[in-house]
């Protein structure tokens, strides 16, 4: 049996995801400059008129493929956060889900907007939403992921700021040099200063560069 045939309300959605999926990967692979309409016409296999009847301006598409890498970057942390290993220290692993996700594809894409964003009016406006959106909705995941004790600490919602702040701009840097290097070992010492801010060791344990003791780990 022949499968039923697509309606045409299926057939656009189909096409319109189609697209915003080849844009995302423009914007990864060659950058907002580099992202135009024929680029993404032509990774999508469309002609230019059907990219056109879905997104008539490349500002249009560009602003629905912010929406749609904010939703990528929210669906990987959902995943990721339910694969979590039952019994290691939460604010340990709160930092490793930020670390993948600040480091990733996704967050990358969403760098090169924000400049982009600079000097591009209608993007900014539309950048301002989905960003405040993303943040919000990772810092709630975070303190979810944190469970309690933590979730009632009053310390906890500062410590996932800073913890967000120092590794977005460890991120930043390693995309510009291509190579994790000395960040690896800024990242380690972090982990240790939260397991001494929130008491899980003396303060006189926070320049000791070995790894943190396995219950923490």
């Amino acid at each position: 049996m022949q499968p039923p045939r697509r309606t045409q309300a299926e057939r656009r959605a189909s096409t319109r995801a189609r697209i915003l999926a080849c844009t995302a990967e423009c914007l990864l692979e060659r950058g907002y400059a580099a992202t135009t309409v024929s680029a993404v016409q032509e990774r999508a296999g469309l002609a230019r008129g059907t990219v056109q009847h879905h997104f008539p301006t490349r500002a249009e598409l560009l602003i629905a493929a912010t929406t749609q890498v904010v939703d990528t970057r929210l669906e990987k942390f959902r995943r990721e956060a339910e694969l979590l290993a039952p019994g290691r220290d939460r604010l340990q692993s709160v930092v490793d889900l930020a670390w993948r996700d600040l480091n990733s594809p996704a967050f990358f894409t969403a760098l090169d907007l924000w400049v982009a964003a600079r000097t591009d009016t209608e993007l900014r406006d539309q950048l301002v939403i989905e960003e405040r959106r993303v943040f919000t909705e990772m810092r709630s995941l975070y303190l979810r992921v944190l469970g309690e004790p933590y979730a009632s600490d009053p310390r906890a919602e500062v410590l996932v700021e800073f913890t967000i702040d120092l590794l977005t701009g460890l991120s930043m840097t390693a995309m510009l040099t291509g190579t994790l290097g000395e960040r690896e070992a800024v990242l380690r010492r972090w982990k240790r200063a939260l397991a001494v801010l929130v008491g899980q060791l003396p303060s006189e344990e926070l320049l000791d560069g070995s790894p943190l003791p396995a219950v923490l780990n």
